[in-house]
């Protein structure tokens, strides 16, 4: 392994269990990130008849900003459902800076970021619940904007939202100018929970996901909900996907088997390569800036770097193990070199190049690193 070290720069507890974080993409906002938690909490209720044991699920999402010396500071903390996903929209839609969430309570909801005397808030401004009235206990487990390969010119128009549950169902949703949500189509497309689901940025008819059945499909929906096709190259369930928003056909998927697997999205039926980077993998994430870098959050073997430069043979150069629970959430904040040398980063970690959240489920810590990460800078 060409060891590539981590910095920590600051540790916040976030009290309930950590599975997510979200680095805000949107220039002049990119040192805002968010982290959603989700705890269980089980009680006993009882009638004349029986006596039953329910299960409440809350969660909160804790809005920071990094300030000088990189240290986070809370800006706003607000109690919700407990938090299964979190993406931000990829550039604004009519000048709004949305983030969208997934969670326990079957919903997916869109905040908008607002900047009232530059204290950045969240506030909500649409919710769609996936449950009917016969299926009440659906979660609501990942989502992805088709927003990736779009820039600010595109001004938000035509984006779309995929959402997998806990039923196996997916479901697609059309953001309006307003920023709220209609549906445009659900389908039932694993037979045990739909783990993950993602857009190919580069065709936004298509959608791939995975699911604890072992599957990994893409649809078209063009044509058909129906597969239009599957892969069971998975020895596990399939949890994570992210599609590659510069290099064309090129798709990520992890598992619960620890393999890493990268695709030529033109045909499926065996991946281009696969490492095995342990623990079990539950979110890849590719690097904003090249595109060549995914993260991992390898669940109990902590969180890697993995350079994908050669897709033929993608090589972990470094891992940062400094959690003590279930690694799950990682993302790649977008600050440049100079915006990290003005956050006086440079005493504590030289040469830092990149800005990476990580948080962890059971000692429920969110930790900011640094890391140099590119061999040209």
């Amino acid at each position: 392994m060409n060891s590539k070290t981590f910095t920590t720069l600051d540790t916040f507890d976030t009290e309930f269990s950590a599975d997510s974080v979200e680095w805000c993409p949107i220039e002049g906002f990119d040192n805002i990130l968010v982290c959603g938690t989700y705890q269980l909490f089980k009680n006993e209720e009882s009638d004349e008849t029986s006596t039953s044991k329910k299960s409440k699920r809350f969660g909160r999402i804790y809005l920071f900003r990094i300030d000088c010396g990189c240290k986070l500071k809370l800006l706003q903390c607000l109690d919700v459902p407990a938090v299964l996903d979190m993406k931000w929209m990829h550039i604004k839609l009519n000048d709004k800076i949305l983030l969208g969430v997934t969670n326990a309570a079957g919903c997916v909801q869109i905040y908008k970021l607002i900047n009232n005397e530059n204290e950045p808030s969240l506030v909500l401004c649409a919710e769609k619940s996936l449950t009917s009235e016969d299926n009440n206990e659906v979660l609501a487990l990942s989502l992805d904007w088709s927003s990736g390969k779009l820039d600010i010119s595109d001004n938000g128009q035509n984006v779309q939202i995929v959402v997998s549950d806990s039923k196996g169902s997916i479901s697609v949703f059309a953001l309006t100018e307003e920023a709220t949500l209609e549906i445009a189509s659900t389908w039932n497309a694993h037979e045990f929970e739909a783990w993950i689901a993602a857009f190919d940025y580069w065709n936004h008819n298509v959608i791939f996901s995975g699911g604890d059945d072992c599957k990994f499909q893409w649809f078209d929906l063009r044509v058909s909900t129906r597969p239009a096709g599957v892969s069971r190259a998975h020895g596990a369930g399939v949890t994570s996907l992210h599609n590659n928003a510069a290099r064309e056909f090129l798709l990520a998927s992890g598992s619960y088997d620890e393999i890493l697997r990268l695709w030529d999205v033109r045909s499926i039926r065996r991946p281009v390569s696969e490492v095995n980077l342990t623990g079990g993998i539950w979110r890849l994430k590719w690097d904003p800036k090249t595109h060549d870098y995914l993260i991992a959050a390898c669940m109990y073997g902590g969180f890697k770097i993995v350079d994908c430069r050669n897709n033929d043979r993608p090589n972990v150069v470094s891992e940062y193990m400094e959690h003590e629970s279930i690694a799950y959430g990682c993302d790649w904040s977008l600050f440049n070199s100079s915006k990290i040398q003005r956050q006086e980063v440079l005493d504590q970690a030289p040469g830092t190049q990149v800005l990476v959240a990580t948080c962890s489920f059971y000692d429920h810590a969110l930790k900011l690193a640094a890391i140099n990460l590119y061999d040209n800078e």
